[in-house]
C-alpha cells in the first residue's frame, strides 16, 4: 500500500510540475542626459552721450569800432584802445554737449535641458484561454487530491 501511495504522490508532483509558466518580460531603457543651450542677443539701444566743451579765449587787436557778440557757446566783446587799435575778447562758455549714439547691450541666456532614462524590467503575464491539457491537469489535480484524502479516510476506519 505504501509503494501505491508513493506512485501516486509522484503522479500529483509530475502533475503539478508540468504547468507551463506564460510571463514574459519586457525591459524599458532610460538615460540621463543634460544639454545647455546658451543663447547670445545683442541689442543696441540709443543712448545720449554728453561731450564736455573746454573753455577756450581768443583776442586780437585792429583798429576798427566797439563790437559784442554773444552765442550759446562762446561771448565775444571789442573795443577801441585809448591809441586807437581795437581789442577783442572771445571767450567760449564752458558746457556738456549732448551727442546721440547706439549702446550695445549682450544679453546671454541659457537653457538646460534634461533627459532621464532608466532601465526597468517588468513581468508581462500573456492573458489567454487554457488548453485542455491544462484544464485537465488543474481537474486532475483535484481528483487525485480528492481520491488520496479519501483513501486516507478509509485507512483509518479499517484501523479503528
Amino acid at each position: 500500500m505504501t509503494k501505491k501511495l508513493f506512485i501516486l504522490l509522484a503522479a500529483v508532483s509530475l502533475m503539478w510540475g508540468c504547468c507551463p509558466c506564460r510571463n514574459l518580460t519586457t525591459e524599458t531603457d532610460r538615460q540621463d542626459s543634460t544639454r545647455v543651450e546658451v543663447r547670445t542677443q545683442t541689442i543696441l539701444v540709443p543712448d545720449t552721450v554728453f561731450l564736455e566743451i573746454p573753455a577756450q579765449t581768443a583776442e586780437r587787436t585792429t583798429r576798427d569800432s566797439v563790437s559784442h557778440l554773444e552765442n550759446e557757446y562762446a561771448t565775444s566783446d571789442a573795443r577801441i584802445n585809448p591809441d586807437g587799435s581795437l581789442f577783442h575778447d572771445l571767450r567760449t562758455k564752458p558746457q556738456k554737449k549732448a551727442i546721440e549714439t547706439d549702446k550695445k547691450i549682450e544679453k546671454r541666456d541659457s537653457v538646460v535641458y534634461r533627459n532621464r532614462y532608466l532601465k526597468v524590467k517588468e513581468k508581462v503575464s500573456v492573458p489567454r484561454d487554457l488548453t485542455k491539457f491544462q484544464k485537465c491537469e488543474i481537474f486532475g489535480f483535484w481528483f487525485l487530491l480528492a481520491i488520496f484524502a479519501l483513501v486516507v479516510y478509509l485507512k483509518r476506519l479499517q484501523k479503528q
